[in-house]
């Protein structure tokens, strides 16, 4: 259980405080906390600067990220749809309502919405290579903070050129598709890495704390009272990360909210207002990544041991996979992870492109720069009130998990309703839109915290950016799949409500790994040093 259950003559729990327990024999079977005796270290993770500097830098990716994934597709949608035809036809396409649209891809043509699914199948691949390497040697040397910079900052740069791009031209379109795709593949590295602090911070500010200090209270504190005030550390660490990225998104969505509202052409074709936001994006993640670079602490972790920084990826990926039998609960959680994150992430795609239809390509993209910067602002609203919700009610953490579930499952199957001509809903309506931003935004941001939490709580030390790269590197090595096959009935039905029966499935299957993970059992299993490693070595911050 999640919730404090304290005598009434306890000390009251305040917010984010970390319980302590009284010194038990170092021999006892039944306390791997104290078990392992530990030197003190330095260390400056502890530090207000850090955790302000850390979110910093994860502020610094919301500019470029929220642009990247809320404009770029629609710039392709757009393009696509300008330089396709109607099957079978020499006839420009429609730009609003129901359109059967087919654009050249590869040897043939496809529908011009499944041009942009099967893009993000071919990043999800190039991603889950990219990840297995990075997640592999970012716990050793100094190599966690370098490359977490590094590739932010290639992020931003990725971004630059789109405004010098203007024309829709098929060649424009390759373009578009070719930067997208290198933006994907370098988000994974600072996605993997940025993570991999969540369960430092959470550790360093007190999580598990060898070195026992008696406790103010008059009973024996359970492990769901320290679990509990724990678990609030990483609450507010998780979900502080995710609203400065959002803080970042935000700022370059309200850049093209303003550029496409003052615009001239914006009242017929916001297509160029949302290349100028890109590419103003990308300049804010890039100076503000360089930023960064001079505050983040970097941590030292262990020599690596082999010069071979592709075998010891792969190394470290094997072992770690045969960790299973003494961590099973976050390889459990992984994987329910996973299968949502993928339905989430590839439904939330099929709504947008669904949203420009029925708005209309060109006509509707003030109203789409209004509902993609409302999406981050309520999503940001959603995780901040779960972060004080959390703390306050006695909840455990899975029934926020549970809640936040069925309303993906629910909105989901609405969107499936829209397949049958005969049924007016279904997100056939602009109004059916915003419902469902008020309502599943705040659920996904808030889910997406409670999943880092939960997942962090249960990591061995030392082997965070592993399993954190486990998660990634499962979600990316699988998450092509997902929109391959959208693609593939995106283009046999050209309907974007077919899209969605296959992540319906994957969230009923996600919804059976949470109902099947213990929460509990993992931060316990969590103590146990990592077999054959150098678990004990003390990191040091310069």
């Amino acid at each position: 259980m999640d919730h404090d259950q304290s005598a009434p003559t306890s000390q009251k729990l305040e917010y984010g405080t970390v319980i302590k327990q009284a010194p038990a024999s170092s021999d006892s079977v039944d306390d791997p906390e104290n078990s392992q005796p530990e030197a003190p270290v330095k260390n400056s993770l502890k530090s207000k600067r850090a955790l302000w500097a850390w979110l910093l830098v994860c502020f610094s990716t919301g500019p470029a990220n929220g642009v990247a994934g809320r404009y770029v597709p629609a710039v392709l949608q757009s393009v696509a749809n300008a330089v396709g035809h109607i099957p079978g036809t020499d006839k420009p396409c429609a730009t609003r309502g129901k359109i059967v649209c087919v654009v050249p891809f590869g040897p043939g043509e496809v529908d011009y919405n499944s041009y942009i699914l099967y893009l993000n199948a071919i990043s999800r691949s190039i991603e889950g290579a990219l990840t297995l390497l990075i997640a592999g040697v970012a716990d050793y040397g100094h190599f966690r903070k370098n490359l977490m910079i590094i590739s932010i900052i290639l992020f931003g740069a990725f971004a630059l050129p789109f405004a010098s791009f203007t024309d829709k031209t098929y060649s424009n379109l390759v373009t578009y598709s070719s930067l997208w795709l290198t933006m994907a593949a370098v988000s994974a590295a600072y996605g993997t890495i940025e993570s991999s602090y969540i369960p430092l911070f959470m550790r360093e500010s007190g999580w598990f704390n060898r070195k026992p200090v008696a406790s103010d209270a008059t009973t024996p504190i359970t492990n769901e009272v320290r679990h509990k005030s724990q678990m609030n550390i990483g609450t507010k660490t998780s979900v502080l990360a995710l609203v400065a990225g959002n803080l970042g998104s935000i700022v370059a969505l309200l850049i093209g909210v303003i550029i496409a509202s003052t615009s001239q052409s914006g009242a017929k074709d916001g297509y160029r207002s949302f290349l100028i936001a890109i590419t103003v994006g990308g300049v804010l993640t890039v100076l503000l990544g360089t930023i960064g670079w001079f505050f983040v602490p970097s941590v030292r972790g262990p020599k690596p041991p082999s010069k071979n920084l592709a075998f010891l990826a792969l190394k470290n990926q094997f072992d770690l996979l045969k960790s299973y039998r003494r961590y099973p609960e976050p390889f459990k959680l992984c994987i329910g992870w996973v299968l949502w994150n993928t339905a989430s992430s590839n439904f939330q795609s099929v709504l947008g492109l669904a949203f420009r239809e029925i708005t209309g390509l060109g006509t509707g993209d003030r109203l789409y720069t209004v509902y993609s910067f409302l999406g981050v602002v309520i999503a940001s609203l959603g995780s901040l009130a779960w972060m004080f919700l959390y703390p306050a009610l006695k909840w455990k953490m899975k029934s926020y998990a549970y809640f936040f579930f069925v309303i993906h499952i629910f909105w989901c199957l609405w969107g499936t309703l829209g397949i049958s001509n005969n049924v007016p809903i279904g997100f056939k309506n602009t109004a059916e839109f915003w419902v469902e931003l008020a309502v599943l935004n705040p659920a996904t941001s808030a889910l997406r915290a409670c999943n880092r939490v939960m997942y962090a709580a249960m990591l061995p030390r030392g082997r965070e950016a592993h399993f954190t790269g486990l998660e990634l590197t499962l979600d990316l090595a699988t998450g092509w799949i997902n929109p391959l096959v959208q693609s593939v009935i995106q283009d046999a039905t050209h309907n974007l409500r077919y899209p969605m029966l296959p992540n319906l499935f994957l969230y009923l299957v996600a919804g059976g790994f949470y109902l099947w993970f213990d929460i509990d059992k993992g931060i316990e299993d969590s103590m146990k040093p990592w077999e054959g490693s150098e678990h004990d070595e003390a990191r040091r911050e310069i």
